[in-house]
């Protein structure tokens, strides 16, 4: 293990970085990579976009119906042991996608997968992190989800596979490499023990010498939780969000080569290009979210989607479509670190699997929704730009669901064991 071999390094920074790796392999094999083989699998089998979408939303609503149930299981089991389990299942999932033969050979396996995926995907590693640190937790979840925009970066190099050895083979080799690289890193990710002898975030003293007194890890319990307006609040403005990003990232591909009449590998650098951007969005709002309103963090983000999308819509070349999908990327990208961020400091770290994976179940419904809903649209319109606008108009009504999503009172803190305010978590040491 790495702790081993590096003692002297935070095991907190070990266990972002491990995570990363796995996101990564996630993210480039099952997120983005998708989409490279999304019209060859039309072609071969001649099933229309929105029944070949639909497996992509099943992916994305069997994976939310699986979270709080591997939410239960890392907090009861440890990070480790689950995340070892999902690289398997999905490794697994991605070689039985190569043998299909018809349509629901396609939606079982995409279940499989979509449950490897939720246990090996962000969910562990986020809840491992959740432990490691409190001052530094948004940004240290920004350096993990990282991997997913790398990850959209391998794109290019999977499209090449996919055109080289066709989509069977491709995804032949997605498997064996997520099943060595991914079980190398997995073993990495653990849940910080209560009696772990390194400070919590790694720091010993605050600037002015002074030993910082030990992180207390409180929580609320889940009834507290789906109790709270928050809660309900945050739920309704990340369905939204989903709804449009997921949206776009499963379409983005098919959309450039049907519609601006690309070659799959110039589309394929296009996604490069936007998890470039995206990986902006999520240092940028990591670093802030640590110092400022995680809910503001969250509304930029839908803004910057909010403008991209009609870009889109109305794009007459590539140049102008390639501009709103750079302009949706970062906003995608911000709010993946804020949202379990906000739990965190919401809600606390006790019970911190079990609660982000009902928020993961609840809001997979938008990712489930906007990638069918834009599908059916192209069928019945034949084209993009009605699906588009929708999305855009979804992203606008996430805003003020965000704004209303205040953390709990001060109240329902102290009853889960937290002696400070309602406001957003303040850094332990000031990183100003």
């Amino acid at each position: 293990m790495l702790r081993r071999a590096l003692p002297g390094v935070y095991e907190g920074w070990i266990v972002v970085g491990s995570a990363a790796f796995v996101v990564l392999m996630i993210g480039a094999s099952f997120f983005y990579g998708f989409g490279t083989i999304f019209n060859e699998v039309i072609d071969e089998f001649g099933w229309s976009v929105a029944a070949t979408s639909l497996a992509f939303s099943l992916r994305s609503e069997v994976g939310g119906i699986a979270a709080p149930f591997i939410g239960v299981l890392i907090d009861r089991l440890g990070a480790q042991r689950v995340a070892l389990g999902g690289v398997i299942i999905s490794a697994v999932g991605v070689l039985l996608m190569s043998e299909i033969q018809a349509i629901w050979h396609f939606y079982a396996v995409m279940m499989v997968i979509a449950i490897g995926s939720s246990a090996a995907g962000g969910s562990v590693g986020l809840v491992a992190i959740a432990s490691w640190f409190e001052a530094r937790r948004a940004f240290a979840m920004s350096i993990m989800t990282l991997g997913g925009g790398v990850g959209g970066l391998l794109v290019v190099a999977i499209a090449a596979l996919v055109e080289e050895f066709g989509w069977r083979g491709a995804l032949r080799a997605l498997a064996v490499i997520m099943l060595t690289v991914g079980i190398a890193f997995a073993v990495n990710i653990r849940t910080r023990p209560e009696d772990h002898p390194q400070p919590m975030d790694g720091v010993r003293a605050s600037p002015d010498g002074k030993t910082l007194a030990p992180a207390v890890r409180w929580g609320m319990t889940l009834r507290q939780v789906m109790r709270s307006r928050a809660f309900i609040f945050m739920s309704l403005g990340l369905i939204l969000m989903n709804f449009s990003t997921t949206a776009v990232v499963i379409h983005q591909i098919p959309y450039l080569e049907r519609e601006m009449h690309v070659s799959k590998a110039v589309a394929g650098s296009s996604v490069a290009f936007f998890t470039m951007f995206s990986i902006v969005g999520r240092l940028g709002a990591g670093y802030l979210a640590d110092r400022f309103s995680k809910r503001l963090i969250m509304v930029a983000s839908c803004l910057f989607v909010l403008v991209g999308l009609p870009i889109l819509a109305f794009a007459d070349s590539y140049m102008v479509a390639t501009a709103g999908i750079l302009i949706i990327a970062p906003g995608f990208g911000g709010t993946i670190p804020v949202r379990p961020a906000m739990l965190a400091d919401y809600f606390g770290t006790k019970f911190f699997g079990t609660i982000n994976g009902v928020v993961a179940l609840v809001t997979t419904t938008g990712g489930a929704l906007g990638p069918w809903l834009v599908g059916w649209l192209v069928d019945t319109t034949g084209h993009y730009q009605a699906g588009w606008l929708l999305s855009a108009a979804v992203a606008a009504a996430a805003i003020p669901f965000f704004l209303l999503a205040s953390s709990p009172s001060i109240e329902d803190r102290r009853g889960a064991g937290r002696e400070d305010g309602p406001g957003d978590a303040r850094p332990i040491v000031d990183t100003h």
